[in-house]
C-alpha cells in the first residue's frame, strides 16, 4: 500500500504579546494577566487591541465604502493554493515575468521581502518595501483571494494600493513572519483564518500547509 505524504504546517503568524507593536497612530495591543491560579483558583487574561496590530487581515471595509464586515465573508476566501514571490532586497516590488508565471488564478499570494525580521523595530514601520500598481493590477486580473506580506503595509499614504486591492475583492494580510521557510517549497496551501469578529478587519492565525 502506497504511503500517504506527510503534511507539515508552518506558522507564519507573529505571537500576540503585551505591548505588541502597532502601526504609527494605533494604540499598542495589551495582554494582561487579570486572574492568577494561586490567588483566584483560575487563570485569566485580558486582551485589548485594534484590528491592525500583529498578524492580521484587512477586510474590504477597512479602506473602502464597503459595509461588509470581515465575519460576513465566506470562509473559502481565507483558504487557498499558495503562490510564493521572492522579492527579498527590493524596495519597490514590481511586475516581472517571473512573478507572473508563479501566480495561479484565485490563489493566495505570499510576497517575501525578508523585512519581517525587523518587526518590533522603529525602522519596520517607516522603511518597508512597497508594491507597485502594475503588479497589483496583475494580481487583481488573476482574481487572487489574498496577498500576504511580511511588512506592515503594501503602500504608504495615500494608500492607493490598499484601496485598489480591497475595492477589487483582494484581502490583505500584513505582518507575517517566517516566510523564508517556504523558499524551497514547491507546493503549499495557505490557511489564513480571521476571528469571527464583527469588525472591518481581524487578527489572524496564518499557516502554510506543505503539500509536497
Amino acid at each position: 500500500m502506497k504511503e500517504q505524504p506527510k503534511h507539515t504546517l508552518i506558522d507564519l503568524s507573529n505571537p500576540i504579546i503585551d505591548i505588541m507593536p502597532a502601526y504609527p497612530g494605533d494604540e499598542p495591543a495589551r495582554l494582561k494577566k487579570i486572574n492568577d491560579f494561586a490567588r483566584d483558583g483560575f487563570n485569566n487574561f485580558r486582551f485589548t487591541s485594534s484590528m491592525h496590530a500583529g498578524t492580521h487581515i484587512d477586510g474590504p471595509m477597512h479602506m473602502t465604502e464597503s459595509t461588509r464586515f470581515i465575519d460576513e465573508l465566506p470562509l473559502d476566501r481565507f483558504i487557498g493554493t499558495g503562490c510564493f514571490l521572492n522579492a527579498a532586497g527590493m524596495k519597490v516590488i514590481s511586475y516581472t515575468p517571473e512573478f507572473a508565471s508563479a501566480i495561479v488564478p484565485e490563489s493566495i499570494v505570499l510576497i517575501y521581502t525578508g523585512f519581517g525580521k525587523q518587526f518590533g523595530s522603529e525602522e519596520y514601520f517607516h522603511d518597508y518595501p512597497v508594491i507597485s500598481m502594475e503588479l497589483v493590477q496583475f494580481l487583481v486580473k488573476q482574481q487572487i483571494r489574498m496577498v500576504c506580506l511580511d511588512t506592515p503595509s503594501p503602500d504608504r499614504h495615500p494608500y492607493d494600493i490598499h484601496m485598489y486591492l480591497l475595492k477589487n475583492n483582494v484581502l490583505i494580510a500584513e505582518n507575517l513572519t517566517g516566510m523564508e521557510k517556504l523558499l524551497s517549497v514547491k507546493k503549499f496551501e495557505i490557511i489564513a483564518l480571521p476571528l469571527r469578529i464583527h469588525a472591518d478587519s481581524s487578527p489572524a492565525r496564518i499557516v502554510a500547509r506543505i503539500l509536497e
